[in-house]
């Protein structure tokens, strides 16, 4: 056998790596998507919010802690940290400047910076989305690392379902003994 058939047999081998990679990756895709459709059913949202790219999250948040306020502070946060990381690549077409590297070490620590709210509001959204589904705390704390897994467990477990934001259900007792009081009914007097 000449090298050129071992490279050619490498080639081959290795295209059909990849297919089986690539194949296996669109069937989890797949699975994704129909177990966060099932989720955001069972939430009493549209189950095509899932696949929308920024809406989805958005909704996620949503389902998790019951409001937007917290999706518009992530993207808020994600807005700044894409025109910093524009801003880092804007820069190296200077990098012969005397003063490149200062301002790029410091750009690149902000952008570290805004890293870690984005991280810390991503790890309490999964965890919120899981406890909002009645999840144990064991298991939401999974979810904040393996996110990927349990929603899948979530999305196709037939018992799970939708309790409500922050895992507080709207028809208990927290949100009915302030609603029933009498504070604030000045009728009664």
């Amino acid at each position: 056998m000449s090298s050129g058939d071992y490279f050619s047999a490498f080639i081959i081998g290795f295209a059909i790596f990849y297919i089986i990679i690539l194949l296996i990756s669109l069937a989890m895709a797949i699975l994704q998507i129909i177990a966060k459709w099932k989720l955001y059913e069972k939430a009493g949202e549209p189950g095509w919010s899932s696949i929308v790219p920024v809406y989805n999250y958005m909704q996620m948040i949503k389902i998790a802690t019951g409001s937007f306020k917290l999706a518009w502070i992530y993207i808020a946060l994600c807005a700044v940290y894409f025109i910093g990381y524009f801003g880092v690549t804007f820069m190296e077409a200077f990098a012969d400047s005397e003063s490149f590297g200062v301002a790029y070490a410091l750009l690149m620590i902000g952008l570290f910076v805004f890293m870690i709210p984005m991280y810390v509001i991503a790890g309490y959204t999964n965890y919120m989305f899981a406890k909002s589904y009645g999840k144990s705390q064991t298991f939401c704390i999974l979810t904040i690392f393996f996110s990927g897994i349990t929603l899948l467990i979530m999305g196709f477990d037939k018992s799970t379902e939708y309790v409500g934001p922050k895992g507080i259900s709207p028809y208990n007792n927290y949100y009915n003994n302030y609603n029933n009081s009498n504070y604030g009914n000045y009728n009664n007097y």
